[in-house]
């Protein structure tokens, strides 16, 4: 079905997504130099391990793409599809995880496992031919991984398929087809079908591993597959999967050579107004529920690549679109989020997740950074109180990042006490923060892997003149590193204090000079007065004020404090290369390493004059 629409060419961008925010970030930092969202908190789902696959998701893989997320009864999934190496090569499957609270993610089954393709001849729609002998696994790859029905059944969606070169996608005439299994409500997994076989790849029914829908002796199950293959928007996101020449793809690619609509979201503005985008800027809209579209257009103003986007109504009422405001591909970062009253006018730009670690594993087709994101999808519950994504970094890592509601970058209160749940975090599992409850409340940032760190940052009221005091515990002397940093918006670091491995907490001003020794166990009462006229400061330790110091950079206003328990991190850069060898490996990257563990308590901060 090709799209019509009700609308001319020349239609006014005003009725498309636009931003017209005056930040924009500078890639050469993996923040962008962009102010953060007050109280977000990206946390780890998965960490790839080659050697150790039961600290992972047991099976081992070390690319890792294409996750999704779905929330049902107060409970957190997240589908994902995991390759050995690389992102078209080897015997792929995808998996999915669950979390009671979206931090803790312990809970690993596979949903889809390997497909050994039987042996057989099969010719595709361009006529071509293609011999299998029957030792041959497909590989995975798919857009979505969720959908639930109008009566809250939840649907599981992978997609197989195979590849006569590296670089060529398993889609279209490559595709073996998609397939379908319920996830009970008590997290068992119902038998897998075939929905949608990909015909034009050339492969029959006799040829499948697994019986079609229909064959299914639950009729409730078979009127799931219906009322999903009914659904014009949610099939709308395997186009690129299915190819043009299903009929259930009603937006076609477009007729311009190489015009290729990819990763395909949407969001209802109205009854009847929904707005498409997919990858690459682009964008459409549709005045009549989704039957028909404005042609596909490209918004410059919408700065991005190749690495999704998402974008949602959320429960406060307003608009959110997250994506990677760069026109990198290789390099992509930072992953940000803009918001708008109306869903057509964005602005607002702020910081989701801005690290990253290094690549660890070598493979085909890795990326840098978080990238392709995707929210929960319309249809499926939320929760009322933040917008969840899910992402990947590096194409080997999968993460949640939980942003509050409403989305905001910016602190009113002049007086903070406590308030450890607005810290922002990042939160890797071999180096996880934790939002201490109770009679102690308090930050604990604790870090074992020698390649990533703890990060947790408090969004201040913007001001020339701050007061904080803060108490740390450092769990041991011997070993781990905890900066202590005070920041302006864009992240430029005005002070800095390091408890360092040497039993020695030092101050940065123009060097790095030693103030004092701690002892593991013991609290560091810590005190500083910040006056960014003069660019000095003042510390005091345990009651002891220390002579005025410089900045050990000139800032106009300080927004942010931050712990982070690894120094600042510039690399990978825009000039580094993924490595394709699949035999790379960073020394020592499946190992853990000696825990260390701070402490944050007793937190308290003024800005401005008394």
């Amino acid at each position: 079905m090709e799209t019509k629409s009700k609308m001319t060419d020349g239609a006014s961008k005003e009725l498309l997504p636009h931003y017209g925010g005056q930040r924009v970030p500078n890639c050469d930092y993996h923040s962008g130099m962009l102010p953060c969202v007050k109280g977000a908190a990206c946390y780890q789902v998965t960490r790839a391990n080659r050697t150790h696959p039961e600290w992972d998701d047991g099976v081992g893989g070390t690319y890792k793409h294409g996750a999704d997320l779905a929330y049902r009864n107060g409970r957190f999934y997240v589908h994902y599809f995991t390759n050995p190496m690389s992102e078209h090569t080897g015997a792929g499957q995808s998996i999915l995880a669950a979390s009671g609270d979206g931090v803790h993610w312990d809970d690993f089954w596979v949903a889809f496992p390997p497909y050994r393709i039987g042996a057989c001849t099969v010719t595709n729609a361009k006529g071509e031919t293609a011999s299998f002998s029957g030792d041959t696994y497909a590989f995975i790859h798919q857009r979505t991984g969720f959908y639930q029905t109008k009566n809250g059944r939840l649907l599981l969606l992978g997609f197989y398929g195979w590849s006569p070169k590296p670089w060529i996608t398993n889609w279209d005439c490559y595709g073996i087809g998609r397939v379908v299994r319920e996830l009970y409500p008590d997290d068992t997994m119902g038998p897998i079908y075939f929905i949608r076989p990909c015909w034009q790849g050339g492969w029959d029914e006799g040829q499948l591993l697994y019986p079609l829908y229909t064959k299914a002796p639950d009729k409730g199950f078979v009127a799931c597959c219906e009322e999903l293959l009914a659904d014009s928007l949610a099939v709308q996101q395997w186009a690129e999967e299915n190819g043009d020449r299903d009929e259930l793809i009603r937006i076609k690619h477009g007729p311009e050579k190489g015009a290729s609509n990819q990763a395909f979201c949407w969001y209802h503005i109205d009854k009847d107004t929904v707005i498409g985008l997919w990858k690459h800027s682009r964008c459409a809209r549709s005045s009549d529920g989704g039957k028909t579209w404005t042609p596909v257009t490209v918004c410059p103003s919408l700065v991005m690549s190749g690495q999704k986007v998402w974008a949602q109504k959320t429960a406060d009422g307003k608009y959110a679109m997250v994506y990677d405001p760069t026109l990198e591909s290789t390099h992509r970062w930072p992953m940000c989020v803009t918001t708008s009253n109306d869903g057509i006018a964005y602005d607002d730009m702020l910081l989701v997740h801005g690290e990253v670690p290094p690549m660890r594993f070598g493979g085909y087709w890795k990326d840098y950074g978080p990238q392709y994101m995707r929210g929960i999808a319309e249809g499926i519950d939320r929760p009322g109180d933040a917008m969840w994504i899910a992402y990947t970094v590096n194409k080997e890592d999968v993460w949640v990042a939980r942003l509050p509601l409403p989305i905001t970058g910016t602190e009113t209160g002049r007086v903070l006490k406590d308030g450890y749940g607005e810290f922002t975090l990042y939160s890797p599992k071999w180096a996880p923060v934790t939002v201490l409850g109770g009679d102690a409340p308090g930050l604990r940032l604790c870090d074992f892997d020698r390649y990533d760190y703890a990060r947790a940052e408090r969004v201040l009221y913007e001001s020339p003149l701050q007061e904080l005091s803060f108490c740390v515990t450092p769990q041991q002397d011997s070993h781990g590193t905890l900066y202590c940093e005070l920041q302006n918006a864009q992240g430029q670091t005005a002070v800095r204090l390091v408890f360092a491995p040497d039993k020695t907490l030092y101050v940065r001003t123009t060097a790095l000079v030693p103030v004092c020794p701690y002892r593991a166990g013991q609290k560091v009462r810590l005190k500083l007065r910040v006056d960014c006229g003069s660019h000095t400061f003042v510390l005091g330790v345990d009651g002891r004020e220390q002579k005025r110091a410089l900045f050990m950079t000139a800032v106009s206003a300080v927004s942010r404090f931050v712990l982070r328990t690894g120094p600042v991190r510039m690399s990978p850069t825009r000039e580094d290369i993924p490595v394709e060898d699949t035999s790379y490996t960073l020394p020592l990257a499946d190992e853990k390493d000696t825990e260390a563990s701070f402490t944050l308590t007793d937190f308290h901060a003024q800005s401005g004059e008394g």
